[in-house]
């Protein structure tokens, strides 16, 4: 009633996808070339996360960006320290309804001036977040560039690096007799991995079947990494590195999850 909004989803649903291919789900949570060229269509696109977590951004941020449109972003509350620019994501929560919103997004639509101003970041220079600079600098892991490790094996030369740099500091402490201060301890608290369950966009979960790809993948990641993270725990407080306790403590872990529920 506010603002036109074309939905090709469930929810409202009141246009429909010009191609069989693009109404397949693999094709639209990909970056897909046909995909991509039909969203770069619109000016904003309303880009919800499943989930409000500290880390959690997924492509319904990126891909608006990707193409030249304006997300319109509800999720993780650390998003800015990532945006190109002040001036590249219009952020639902700085909104105190959606009347407000709706009108700043009319404004928008019909200044062409002030709409620009969000697409400024694709110009050469225009990515002021120095802080996204920075990470983007130091990082030791590339995305679509074979002479750097991709970002999984990235990460764990990371948390090696981060290890060798504490063990050091460590060391330097109990040579100094505790002049050189000891190394400050990263502890994982509830608010790493504390995400909510996730929850179906439209309706509730018991509203879908049993083989709905939505409970194959969400449901299933979800507790998965619940499990590889309460595993890892395990061991850092047994003290233990094989591989194969991991499993075990998984196996375990498993178990005791499905005798619960």
């Amino acid at each position: 009633r506010l603002f036109q909004v074309d939905s090709y989803g469930k929810c409202l649903h009141n246009r429909e996808l010009p191609s069989q291919r693009l109404r397949d789900t693999s094709t639209a949570t990909t970056e897909d070339s046909e995909f991509m060229a039909f969203i770069a269509r619109y000016k904003f696109h309303l880009a919800l996360e499943n989930a409000i977590c500290e880390d959690y951004m997924t492509e319904k941020l990126w891909r608006p960006l990707h193409v030249g449109a304006v997300p319109v972003y509800r999720g993780s509350p650390t998003v800015r320290d990532w945006l190109p620019s002040n001036l590249s994501v219009i952020l639902i929560d700085d909104f105190g309804s959606p009347q407000e919103l709706a009108k700043y997004l009319d404004f928008l639509d019909k200044n062409g001036e002030e709409y620009m101003k969000y697409l400024e970041y694709k110009n050469p220079g225009g990515i002021t977040n120095r802080f996204l600079l920075e990470s983007l600098e130091k990082r030791e892991w590339g995305v679509n560039d074979m002479t750097l490790p991709n970002y999984l094996n990235g990460f764990e030369c990371f948390i090696c690096d981060q290890e060798n740099a504490r063990a050091k500091e460590e060391q330097e402490h109990k040579r100094s007799r505790g002049k050189t201060p000891a190394p400050r301890p990263h502890i994982a608290e509830f608010k790493h991995m504390g995400c909510p369950m996730p929850v179906p966009g439209y309706g509730s979960i018991e509203d879908l079947s049993g083989t709905d790809s939505w409970k194959e993948m969400w449901l299933q990641d979800y507790w998965q990494s619940l499990d590889q993270g309460e595993a890892l725990t395990a061991m850092i407080h047994h003290n233990e590195s094989h591989q194969g306790r991991f499993w075990d403590y998984m196996h375990e872990i498993f178990l005791k999850r499905t005798r619960q529920h």
